[in-house]
């Protein structure tokens, strides 16, 4: 498998060792190419696109890519977020999800009961849906909840004991949507639940490998 790490639009890079050199070399050990990529063109010779966290819009011809790939390809592409809508960034994810059915909401996720690090926004849960081989629990820090439309499919949400800014129980924080040309487009609330601090705590490096593997 062929990953690419997009570094075209302004997104947290893979080649920051001291954030992502875990998933890099996890990956490695696994068979898998992952590579950083500035070329947006580029990106759709791999096989899994991931765009994490990205600052910079999308183009319109950039958009109408992605859109003609998932609909016509057989790719997995994922987004990543942040809570609270820092940088934008929900914004700029929405402007390509949303024509499917995800919105990333400008808000957090806390979970008061079942945290880490003395911080109730570094939440942890066990509401796994998809990609749970060999996964019992996670850790998803700082992320937005995520609104869903009919025909979406939730990957991961947050406790019972979770609550959304506005109030919403057992947030969702990881969906998908699939396509009839094989591709997958998942979007992600949080954008560190894969970095250095978390992939290997709870069953983080196991939930990350399914997601990109494809191990449902």
């Amino acid at each position: 498998m062929k990953v690419a790490w997009s570094a075209t639009h302004q997104e947290f890079l893979l080649s920051d060792g001291y954030y992502f050199s875990g998933l890099y070399k996890e990956l490695t050990k696994r068979g898998v190419l992952i590579e950083e990529v500035d070329d947006f063109d580029r990106l759709f010779e791999y096989d899994v696109i991931i765009f994490n966290y990205p600052e910079n819009p999308f183009s319109v011809e950039e958009k109408k890519r992605i859109q003609k790939v998932l609909n016509e390809e057989k790719k997995k592409i994922i987004f990543t977020a942040h809570f609270r809508g820092k940088d934008g960034v929900f914004d700029v994810c929405n402007a390509i999800t949303q024509d499917f059915g995800i919105t990333v909401l400008p808000e957090g996720v806390k979970d008061e009961c079942c945290h880490l690090e003395d911080d109730s926004l570094i939440i942890t849960t066990d509401n796994i849906k998809k990609y749970a081989s060999n996964v019992k629990e996670v850790v998803f820090p700082y992320s937005a909840p995520l609104s869903l439309s009919d025909g979406v499919e939730v990957i991961l949400k947050g406790r019972d004991t979770a609550v959304s800014d506005s109030g919403e129980k057992a947030p969702i924080l990881i969906a998908q949507k699939s396509f009839e040309s094989g591709s997958k487009l998942i979007v992600c609330g949080g954008c560190i639940f894969w970095d250095n601090f978390s992939l290997f705590r709870l069953d983080n490096l196991q939930f990350v490998v399914n997601l990109i593997l494809g191990n449902e």
